[in-house]
């Protein structure tokens, strides 16, 4: 299970869930009781006033955006331990081996780290310093480690990475990896804790989670469309003389409205870190590890070129079985 224990979390994991619930039941219970298509048979209704088929629809479409969310839920998103630390270092270095010699060269070519941060917030002297990274957590962890300040420098050394260790959970982290102060740990490849699934958003759950906003986004659609062209367009007087029938529209549209535009505003700023192959943390303070195209961070994303996997959320994205292999490979060879 990937999920923390957040009593927020939690809440909201249900509330999505009872969200959708009633999604599906509004739509079930709309009505194409009206007259000129009473007396017609199914072949003589044309596509678009047969509700039928557009509930089927949405409720197929209800169905991935329920599964996108529960694997995003339950998926662990890149969790660094000092069980798998060796492990996450190696499989980092393994994907991302040949970007990070080419970021190098462009922070190299663009005169240094200080001046790429300056390009990217375009500071001039009156807007003062860069922001830090904040990553606040006062819970007490125990000050251990499987990989030992000497181990740390050797591996700088080996693999040319800008490795460091956490403050708070004293793992070794790659570039990318930030520490979560409500799942107590560093995860890689962090893009942000969202309460909504009660998990960070991290590299082997972020396929899921762009599946959700963008399934959660065609399914406010459709509901728009079904409530505006059933229930106002065909219905109308049906509509207007029932008080209940109001409310319940009205709630309809603005659930649709509502987490529509939340969907919106989630894949712009999710496709705005991989057009910059950066996480939105990453991004926010200045910080460029790699430059890929946006394609090669959809890439690795989503586990496998453009295909069907895209869009079932099955697959783990982030090239998990890499991680495995490694894993397993280091655990052998340490056993």
């Amino acid at each position: 299970m990937g999920c923390c224990k957040d009593p927020f979390g939690v809440f909201l994991v249900i509330l999505t869930h009872i969200i959708l619930f009633g999604q599906i039941t509004m739509i079930y219970y709309s009505s194409d009781e009206y007259a000129e298509e009473k007396n017609k048979s199914i072949s003589q209704i044309e596509f678009i006033s047969y509700l039928p088929i557009h509930k089927l629809i949405f409720y197929m479409i209800s169905v991935f955006v329920f599964c996108c969310h529960l694997k995003a839920t339950i998926t662990d998103p890149g969790r660094i331990t000092h069980y798998n630390n060796y492990s996450v270092i190696e499989y980092y270095y393994e994907l991302h081996e040949k970007s990070m010699k080419n970021a190098q060269r462009i922070i190299q070519s663009k005169g240094g780290e200080e001046e790429i941060k300056k390009m990217i917030f375009q500071l001039n002297e009156t807007e003062g310093e860069f922001p830090e990274e904040s990553e606040d957590d006062d819970y007490s962890y125990d000050q251990v480690t499987s990989i030992t300040d000497n181990d740390l420098e050797e591996f700088k050394s080996k693999y040319k990475m800008n490795l460091t260790r956490c403050i708070h959970c004293y793992v070794v982290r790659p570039n990318r990896a930030h520490h979560c102060s409500i799942c107590k740990g560093c995860v890689m490849g962090m893009d942000h804790h969202c309460p909504w699934i009660n998990n960070c958003v991290g590299v082997f759950n972020k396929k899921f989670f762009i599946q959700f906003n963008f399934y959660t986004f065609i399914g406010c659609l459709y509901s728009i469309f079904i409530c505006v062209y059933y229930n106002i367009y065909k219905n109308f007087s049906f509509l207007i003389n029932d008080i209940w029938n109001i409310i319940f529209v009205v709630g309809q549209l603005l659930l649709s409205f509502i987490f529509g535009i939340f969907s919106i505003i989630m894949i712009k700023d999710l496709y705005d870190s991989l057009d910059t192959d950066s996480s939105f943390v990453d991004y926010k303070l200045g910080k460029l590890y790699e430059k890929r195209s946006t394609y090669e961070e959809f890439y690795e994303v989503m586990g496998s070129d453009f295909g069907f996997s895209w869009f079932l959320p099955f697959k783990q994205g982030g090239f998990r079985f890499l991680f495995n292999l490694i894993h397993k490979k280091i655990y052998e060879k340490n056993d």
